[in-house]
């Protein structure tokens, strides 16, 4: 199994998968902004919430897709690094926001699990190639 191609699968499928996502929770977000009654400045700030996931995910995927784990630039390190804020928000939209509907709860977990299988694949391939190099 080669972890760096996988990776590359995963960031692949998640540039698609993401802009669904993005643009089912921005419809979802103006909906519940005009149907539903939000505290003060709480719609602000999930909106501001929602904007800072677009941003970081864009740049993450974009910076995954332009290179490979296998050339080792800075660009895949800020790649993976990335996700780590990035399912932090998943996870803020998934079960803290003020209002959440039961699609955006399985539409973000599948965002979730897609995001967990890109560090697991990151973290293995990291393991594998700080390995010392054996010839038989």
């Amino acid at each position: 199994m080669n972890a760096s191609l996988m990776y590359e699968i995963l960031m692949y499928l998640n540039s698609f998968y993401f802009g669904m996502y993005a643009a089912f929770e921005i419809g979802v977000g103006v909906l519940k902004g005009v149907n539903l009654h939000y505290d003060e400045n709480i719609f602000l700030k999930e909106a501001g919430i929602l904007l800072t996931l677009c941003v970081v995910e864009t740049i993450r995927v974009v910076l995954g897709r332009k290179c490979s784990l296998n050339d080792r630039g800075w660009q895949a390190i800020a790649s993976v690094i990335l996700t780590l804020p990035s399912l932090a928000i998943v996870i803020y939209l998934c079960c803290f926001q003020s209002f959440v509907l039961k699609l955006e709860i399985i539409l973000s977990a599948l965002m979730i699990a897609l995001q967990v299988a890109e560090l697991i694949y990151a973290c293995i391939f990291i393991c594998t190639m700080c390995r010392p190099v054996t010839y038989t």
